[in-house]
């Protein structure tokens, strides 16, 4: 497959320091980190404990199911008191469940920007907010009728692209921001973000920070479609979180997009932040970004389990997990000490789930392959340990290294945010 640039470390660089949209935390509050080879979840939902996990032709993984969990409806939310929502869950990519990200528009409106592109994934286009309420950052081509522009995007049948875009941002001053909502058009497989100094000029770069300066970031994510606190409504809890986006600024945009069809597709990526007054901002959240597998060499026909795991240093509380991987691991479980509290069976769409006293997550049931994760605040407290685990299923004729490609290689990372506490690292 044809790519422009591999920018694999680059994924470290924004989330790790930007907490995938986040403000990054002190020293101080930097998490002991350590990898773990762990053996195969069972039915019951303990974590993995250290033991060799390279098994030559070995079948699928076993399902780990997490225990129900309870909570102190109505509670405030603090560090050491959960508090659950109490209505029952629903499962599936229903538009009628708050949700922080899907693969397909809510709307049936085939075309809710009349755009009219002619290009597949016009129903994906995002209207802007009102000039009051927020600003738009639109990567993509300003006239679908000038074919010079368009193809600039076009990605055609077999192509995979790994590179990065730049785009002007419409703020001179400094603005701050307490909702995000991006849409991509299908074929877009992650998005992870830059905020670079000043104007440079709008095109495609083969670095991760545009040749300029990084400033900043407004995140990360796997999914076509992210909206962050789903809309716009945020838990009790999280009224007051925002980010500042310093004016004068671009957007240095890393785009991971595949052609895997028999016809051109276009890129394109619609970002929405919706702007809030300084005064209202009381709350930042930090970041956890923590990637694994850099020393991956997993030859043909092996599966491999591979498990990292942070100690968090600070009470705090975990307010989104997202599990980034390529085509060959179909399976992405996080548990918090020892209960599963992340599980992810879809590479593609891997899951963005939210952890506070609204949001009702699909339940988790392993056995089924579904995605599902526990439900209400998550706290943590000092000496709790996170970890994550891969199950890598290497059925192809290549030996699989750590890289930014869908087929030719794999990553294990893990994103997400947190309140009072954070967790970095990197792990061979």
């Amino acid at each position: 497959m044809k790519k422009l640039a591999n920018v694999s470390l680059g994924l470290f660089a924004l989330c790790s320091l930007h907490a995938c949209g986040a403000d990054s935390a002190p020293a101080e509050q930097q998490a002991a980190v350590a990898p773990v080879e762990p053996a195969t979840p069972t039915q019951s939902s303990a974590a993995p404990t250290a033991s060799s996990g390279t098994t030559a032709n070995a079948p699928p993984p076993s399902a780990a199911v997490s225990p129900s969990t309870t909570g102190v409806a109505g509670a405030p939310a603090t560090p050491t008191t959960p508090v659950t929502p109490q209505e029952p869950a629903q499962t599936g990519d229903s538009c009628d469940t708050r949700r922080v990200s899907y693969a397909k528009p809510c709307s049936s409106d085939p075309d809710p920007c009349k755009i009219a592109s002619g290009w597949n994934g016009d129903e994906y286009c995002l209207m802007p907010p009102p000039p009051e309420q927020g600003i738009q950052i639109h990567i993509g081509p300003k006239d679908y009728k000038d074919m010079a522009d368009v193809m600039k995007y076009v990605i055609q049948p077999g192509e995979e692209f790994n590179n990065a875009v730049l785009a002007h941002i419409p703020a001179t001053e400094n603005v701050w921001w307490n909702r995000i909502t991006v849409h991509m058009r299908p074929g877009s497989h992650h998005w992870i973000s830059s905020v670079v100094a000043g104007k440079p000029e709008e095109k495609f770069y083969e670095d991760t920070s545009c040749g300029a300066e990084q400033i900043g970031s407004v995140g990360g994510g796997q999914n076509l479609i992210y909206d962050n606190p789903p809309s716009g409504v945020p838990a009790p809890e999280n009224v007051g979180l925002g980010r500042e986006l310093p004016g004068n600024s671009s957007l240095c945009m890393n785009l991971h997009a595949y052609n895997f069809s028999d016809q051109p597709q276009l890129r394109e990526i619609w970002i929405n932040l919706h702007t809030v007054a300084e005064a209202d901002v009381t709350q930042k959240a930090s970041g956890i970004g923590m990637v694994g597998g850099l020393g991956l060499n997993l030859g043909p026909k092996q599966n491999k389990e591979s498990t990292y795991q942070g100690t968090f240093m600070q009470d705090g509380r975990i307010i989104q997990l997202f599990g980034h991987r390529h085509v060959w691991t179909p399976h992405f479980a996080v548990w918090l000490n020892e209960q599963l509290v992340y599980d992810s069976w879809s590479w593609e769409e891997s899951a963005t789930f939210n952890y506070d006293s609204l949001t009702m997550n699909p339940p988790i049931m392993s056995d089924k392959k579904m995605d599902g994760a526990v439900s209400g605040t998550l706290p943590v407290k000092v000496g709790d340990v996170l970890k994550f685990t891969c199950f890598i299923e290497n059925t192809s004729d290549k030996t699989l290294g750590f890289s930014n490609e869908l087929y030719d290689g794999e990553m294990c990372n893990l994103w997400g945010s947190a309140v009072g506490t954070s967790l970095s690292g990197r792990f061979r």
